[in-house]
């Protein structure tokens, strides 16, 4: 007899697999947003000192603007993918939760049935037993 919640099963397992991949691809935006506060971070910190004259200077204080606000996008979109990286986790860990529950269905039915089988052979071997010692029995008479 098969386990009667088989198809259950196999959407579980997809449910589980396609948790897994969201999983995996939400850490991997998280590592790319990182990246780019790294290399942002870095880029303002080249950014060159050297004041010649009032042009300069200006163009130095809107650099160092512009790349403060994208610094500061960054950072809101490097957390907002660690956020959205916790939760594509947790609802991994649910996936994988009700996947494991229902394989400890399965083996607890697998272990039935098998019990039940063994039960019927030993009934079955049981009855040849007890027909062979008859039909001994009737012979020696």
């Amino acid at each position: 007899m098969t386990f009667p919640l088989s198809g259950l099963l196999r959407v579980r397992g997809i449910q589980e697999r396609a948790a897994a991949e969201s999983s995996s691809l939400a850490r991997s935006e998280v590592a790319a947003a990182e990246t780019a506060v790294e290399q942002a971070v870095s880029s303002l910190s080249e950014i060159t000192t050297a004041i010649d004259d009032a042009a300069t200077l200006l163009a130095l204080a809107a650099a160092r603007s512009s790349g403060q606000a994208a610094l500061a996008d960054l950072r809101t979109l490097a957390r907002l993918r660690r956020d959205a990286a916790e939760a594509a986790s947790a609802a991994h860990v649910e996936a994988r939760r009700e996947l494991k529950g229902l394989e400890r269905l399965e083996d607890a039915h697998l272990e039935s049935e098998l019990a039940r089988e063994r039960r019927a052979e030993q009934s079955a071997l049981d009855e040849m037993a007890v027909v062979r010692a008859a039909r001994d029995e009737g012979s020696a008479a």
